[in-house]
């Protein structure tokens, strides 16, 4: 049975009428994110929605409702119950119920269990029959199946149909469990009484009971084999649950090696069962007292054994004066839950064989359990069994030492229960009565139902012998001129080669060489036609190829006029370096360097072939080139910059620890250069620093530079996105980073507004963040809740993403985060969404919806 039922969304009328369009969507958001549990996405919505303070009274207060809901839901019932309590809320009839569900949330059951009973004797209460439903699920949390039934008896009467089979079913439910097999059988509604949703549910409580009454063991099996073949409609629980049923049915048939193979069997098909805990203890009772050493059962089990991967350590001290029986080593819980059952079926199999050989492999294996899975509640279990053999061993002092250990340690009531029940029995039979007594009254209140009630029968027998009683409590321009004659000619000319753009000259250079073909400065008007093609966008290269062919032709006959010789030179040069021919380049670059070494023609030159050794991968040449050029005294300012620039790329790429020390220092003398790209300069010192681990040094230099830009500095975005990734590295070791990290990326937000690719950057960096810090309410936990808040808020577009990669990022890390908590029905909805905007990765993501639908056994509607 349900802690308590989902319910259904409440409709306001009018909505877009009463709100504005923004709060309307909104609420849309926040209403369609409560119903398909997305509550962390709701309670962000309806807390926006209510900072309208037009909002009308009876709206707020429904809205309200459904934010407390959402909190409750998201496990956030402290502030619930501070929104409960407001002034606005207090007479109002839901307030009880809501109160009731926050204060189960936190484990204050009594509380609950009474606004849930004052609830029930109203017939006109809102939610009565939810409130029915939880108090009696919270009244068996209390053991108190009786008064369970009662409730669900009181809501009988205002029953429609449907509701009063769930009712029936429910109590059928509870009546098997009390072992009361007969009214069990009577209140079991009729088949066709029930409606198609619950007959799967119904159908395995008929097979239970035929199990139960013992005399139907055929049909029991036969039933619950349909259960098995039939999955549709299933829930996972009573779909595992029905195969324990199965061996159940056939180990009170007397084969309880059958029944073992059925179980081994199901567990190959269903490795993840969310019930081994229930099968491998069918497995454990199927066993002979006294097994063979090759057990079938005990076999199978070994098979999912793998190798351990912790070093043998030698012995570990169990003495009664240091009482260490923990591994003091670092937890290493890398085993499959199913690897740790069978470690532990398999250690208590091997001790009843009673060999000292058996009994040395069982203490390892339970050591290895405790080693590899510290905090599992199988490590307390083993504990708990390794004091028992001491105890079996007559050795009282370890026993006692390994469960005073237990009983600080254990996570688990019922085994610390134990613990201290085993301890009262050691003390009773040494003779100690009065810590008897109270060892036994204080595992009465750990147990439950008759491991209770014996607890405090021996308590009773111990205070008979004492004679004493003690109790204890314990988140351009194109122009043209028209010339005539030789005047034309030359004003064509001089016209043509200050055209701007690039097009338009290559145009009025071709016009004169056309109409001019023998004009004395053709061969200057065919380097700038080549020119201009080279300048254009895309550069023509086959146009300037042509021009500088006809030009190489024509220095071959004396008669023609000869062109500047060096700027035919670095017009070649550009033409190579376009054509990405780099040994040609570089080639054309040295020949100028060689032949014109005072010209500018040189430092263009020297530049290119700098460039073209660092695009070959030959960053050392390319770097000395560079260095060269810009600490020449002739360089141009702008040129030197760059020079110095790209001198640090090569310094970082070439690999040695020296080479990346000297790109720092390149990397501050473009910086100091203060030409056009001293703001790209930073940005690659910034990045080099992180690349280098050298992170307090990159968060020092990046604020330091971010403060020196106006707030509204383009800037800001790419220096604050690498502050960010610098802070973010530093979180294993300084988590105050992790909070400076994400402050930075918050502050970003405001600059993404209205840039969806930038927001599902900064949306997928800030959940990672908040994966990593601790919560602030519960630091033992992350701050899951934010993160999913973040990464789902990009899903929320309606529009097509303008990017896929950090889209898809945030998608697939919502449904880690659902999958992480096993809330299966909403990763499918997620999965589901992100499959629909047909991205790069929506087969994967439809994939991944099927494959929690079969494995979970989620069933359309």
């Amino acid at each position: 049975m349900k802690l308590w039922p989902v319910l259904s969304i409440f409709l306001i009328a009018q909505q877009s009428i009463l709100l504005g369009q923004k709060e309307f969507t909104h609420l849309q958001q926040a209403d369609e994110a409560l119903a398909s549990g997305l509550w962390e996405i709701a309670e962000l919505h309806y807390k926006e929605c209510l900072t309208d303070t037009a909002l009308p009274l009876d709206l707020r207060v429904q809205m309200t409702f459904r934010l407390a809901e959402s909190l409750i839901r998201s496990g956030n019932s402290s502030e619930a119950l501070s929104l409960l309590d407001l002034s606005s809320l207090a007479r109002n009839p839901e307030t009880p119920f809501w109160k009731a569900l926050a204060l189960s949330e936190q484990n204050r059951l009594s509380a609950a269990v009474e606004l849930l009973s004052s609830l029930l004797t109203d017939t006109a209460a809102p939610h009565r029959r939810e409130a029915g439903f939880t108090l009696a699920s919270l009244l068996l949390a209390l053991d108190q199946p009786e008064a369970a039934l009662a409730t669900l008896t009181k809501l009988v009467p205002q029953a429609d149909p449907t509701t009063l089979t769930q009712i029936q079913l429910a109590q059928t439910e509870i009546l098997l469990d009390l072992k009361r097999t007969s009214e069990a059988r009577q209140i079991l509604p009729k088949v066709e009484a029930i409606a198609p949703a619950d007959r799967p549910l119904a159908e395995f409580l008929s097979a239970q009971l035929l199990l139960n009454e013992g005399e139907h063991l055929a049909e029991a099996k036969q039933a619950f084999q349909k259960l098995i073949n039939h999955p549709q409609g299933q829930s996972l629980l009573h779909y595992h649950a029905a195969a324990i049923g199965l061996a159940d049915a056939i180990q009170a048939s007397g084969q309880p090696q059958v029944a073992a193979q059925f179980l081994l069997n199901f567990l190959q098909d269903h490795t993840d069962s969310p019930l081994l805990d229930a099968i491998f203890s069918r497995i454990l009772d199927c066993l002979p007292l006294k097994p063979s050493a090759t057990d079938p059962s005990l076999e199978r089990i070994a098979q999912w054994i793998t190798p351990s991967g912790v070093p043998a350590l030698g012995p570990i001290a169990i003495s009664p004066s240091t009482g260490a029986i923990w591994p003091s080593f670092r937890e290493l819980n890398n085993q499959t839950e199913l690897q740790t059952y069978c470690l532990y079926t398999r250690a208590m199999g091997l001790h009843r064989l009673d060999t000292p050989e058996s009994r040395a492999e069982a203490k390892r294996l339970l050591f290895r359990l405790r080693v590899e899975n510290p905090n599992h509640i199988l490590a307390s279990k083993a504990l708990y069994q390794q004091a028992r053999w001491f105890l079996d061993a007559g050795d009282q002092d370890s026993a006692f030492s390994i469960l005073d250990t237990l009983q600080d340690l254990s996570q688990s009531p019922s085994i610390k229960g134990e613990a201290v029940n085993l301890k009262a029995r050691i003390a009773y039979q040494n003779g100690n009565t009065e810590q008897a007594n109270r060892l036994f009254e204080q595992a009465a209140l750990s147990l439950k139902g008759n491991e209770a009630r014996i607890a405090r029968r021996h308590a009773a027998l111990a205070n008979l012998r004492s004679k004493r009683f003690e109790t204890t409590t314990l988140i351009q321009q194109q122009s043209t001129l028209s010339g005539d004659k030789t005047l034309e000619a030359d004003l064509q000319l001089e016209q043509a080669l200050f055209t701007t753009p690039s097009q338009a000259a290559r145009t009025a250079l071709e016009e004169f060489i056309t109409h001019f073909p023998n004009h004395p400065r053709i061969a200057e008007a065919r380097v700038a036609a080549a020119e201009a093609a080279l300048n254009d966008s895309p550069p023509d290269l086959e146009a300037a190829r042509t021009q500088l062919g006809i030009l190489t032709a024509s220095v071959e006959n004396s008669a023609s006029p000869q062109p500047d010789s060096a700027r035919l030179a670095i017009a070649r040069l550009r033409l190579a370096d376009l054509a990405h021919d780099s040994k040609a380049a570089l080639t054309a670059a040295k020949l100028i360097m060689e032949t014109y070494p005072a010209e500018p023609a040189a430092a263009e030159a020297a530049f290119t072939c700098g460039r073209n050794l660092f695009q070959l991968g030959k960053y050392n040449d390319a770097r000395l080139i560079l260095e060269n050029l810009a600490a020449a005294a002739d360089t141009h300012p702008a040129r030197a910059q760059a020079a110095w620039l790209l001198a640090a790329r090569a310094a970082t790429l070439v690999g040695t620890p020296q080479s990346k020390e000297d790109a720092l220092i390149l990397f501050d003398k473009a910086i100091a250069a203060k030409g056009p790209i001293s703001s790209l300069a930073n940005l690659e010192k910034a990045s080099h620093l992180i690349d280098i681990y050298r992170l307090a040094e990159a968060s020092t230099f990046l604020r330091k530079w971010l403060q020196s830009l106006s707030p509204n500095d383009s800037l800001q975005l790419p220096a604050g996105l690498l502050l960010g990734e610098a802070l973010y590295a530093q979180g294993s070791s300084n988590p105050a980073s992790l909070v400076e990290a994400l402050a930075v990326y918050d502050q970003l937000l405001a600059r993404a507004k209205n840039q969806p690719t930038l927001l599902n950057r900064l949306q997928y960096l800030r959940g990672t963040t908040l994966e990593q810090l601790p919560d602030e309410k519960d630091p033992t936990k992350k701050r899951d809740k934010q993160a999913f808040q973040a990464y789902h808020s990009v899903l929320e577009t309606t529009t097509q993403p303008l990017e896929w990669e950090y889209f898809e990022r945030c998608g697939f890390r919502a449904l880690a985060l659902l999958e992480k908590a096993q809330r299966w029905p909403v990763a499918i909805t997620v999965a589901q969404k992100i499959a629909s905007f047909k991205g790069p990765r929506a087969e994967e993501a439809a994939n991944r919806a099927s494959q929690i639908q079969l494995k979970q056994m989620i069933w359309e509607d």
